[in-house]
């Protein structure tokens, strides 16, 4: 999503005159895939130790993160090149008006998922987060009228029984991180949905890091509030009397570094390649942290509840593989959409991912 839409280079396919033909740019390509996934994976993996260990200030540490991606952004807008980022001026009030509708997304859908990993296992975390293509699919029907293929729709039923199936039947089932954990999914859908009207059209495109620069400072005034309506400031305070000022702050740090290179990394990756074949990951990720989850955290799983999870999950990973090759067949038969789909692909990986 660059400034200038003849600039975008994720949009295409890469052909014999661009970094493809390296001998060595597969090699680039799965390594930075591999990057991508660990640190969505590691991500959500620290964000679990520390809202529920050192540091339960998940909103306020949320704000952080914004901070360090906006510092990020600053300095990649400052020291790239032109052909990696140019800053997309907003000129119109209306434009604006539209960024705006981003931090509230952000809000909903990143600051109610880090909360409710305070009160819940990351297994029903990510398990209840998978169901979100089908908050998007029912969102995106009830506003812009979009249905789903019968490949698609069969993926989306399965997705629904196997979540339901794993919530309902875990042994770590707690109401209070559940609704709040499925409060963020509603969030990321509408956010999808609103960011549309920014990402998708003719008069405006966003780049990742635009995003980062106009709508992570709303975001933080959110957020800042909220944190102290919550009282986490006073755990703040807390932790630093048990563990130290220094170890607190590296604590924050950490989290805000990894927070700004995974969008870094997968811009970087993206730019290489094309969003569409990042988004098909998702089932992946969330499948892996699933797994690790256990490795990690003290978590109870029964029969019924493993089954949810692996219907839940092959059922992600076919929703993701049919979009893909939706997408990929649309940018065949009108190539004058690619960069467009590329855009709609980028913003959706962009809201729909819980790491930042």
């Amino acid at each position: 999503m660059p400034g200038k839409v003849q600039s975008y280079p994720s949009a295409s396919v890469v052909t014999k005159s661009q970094p493809g033909a390296s001998s060595l740019y597969p090699v680039y390509v799965v390594l930075l895939l591999i990057i991508c996934c660990a640190e969505s994976v590691a991500f959500s993996l620290y964000n679990k130790y520390l809202f529920s260990g050192p540091l339960r200030a998940p909103i306020l540490v949320t704000a952080t993160h914004q901070v360090c991606c906006f510092l990020g952004a600053f300095t990649v807008w400052q020291l790239s090149p032109p052909s990696f980022y140019t800053r997309k001026k907003i000129t119109s009030g209306k434009m604006w008006t539209k960024i705006l509708l981003i931090p509230i997304a952000f809000v909903a859908n990143i600051g109610l998922n880090n909360l409710s990993l305070k009160f819940t296992t990351l297994a029903l975390n990510q398990l209840i987060r998978s169901f979100s293509p089908v908050a998007i699919a029912i969102t995106s029907y009830a506003i812009e009228g979009k249905t789903q293929s019968t490949a698609k729709a069969l993926t989306l039923a399965l997705l629904v029984a196997g979540v339901v199936m794993g919530v309902l039947t875990s042994p770590d089932f707690e109401m209070i991180g559940i609704l709040i954990c499925s409060a963020s999914v509603l969030g990321q859908a509408m956010g999808i949905v609103m960011t549309a009207l920014v990402m998708g059209g003719a008069k405006v495109s966003l780049h990742v890091f635009d995003v980062l620069l106009y709508a992570t400072l709303p975001s933080i005034l959110a957020l800042i509030p909220m944190a102290g309506g919550l009282g986490e400031f006073s755990v703040l305070e807390k932790a630093i009397e048990e563990h130290g000022a220094g170890t607190i702050l590296g604590l924050i740090l950490a989290g805000g570094t990894l927070a700004f290179t995974y969008n870094l990394f997968c811009t970087i990756f993206i730019k290489l390649t094309s969003s569409v074949y990042y988004g098909v990951t998702g089932g992946f990720r969330c499948s892996i942290s699933i797994a690790m989850s256990f490795y990690f955290f003290p978590q109870k799983v029964t029969a019924l509840s493993v089954t949810g999870i692996v219907i839940a999950m092959v059922a992600f990973i076919a929703n993701s593989f049919f979009t893909m090759r939706e997408r990929l067949q649309t940018n065949k038969q009108k190539p004058g959409l690619e960069v467009t789909a590329a855009r709609i692909a980028e913003k959706e990986r962009l809201l729909a991912d819980s790491d930042a």
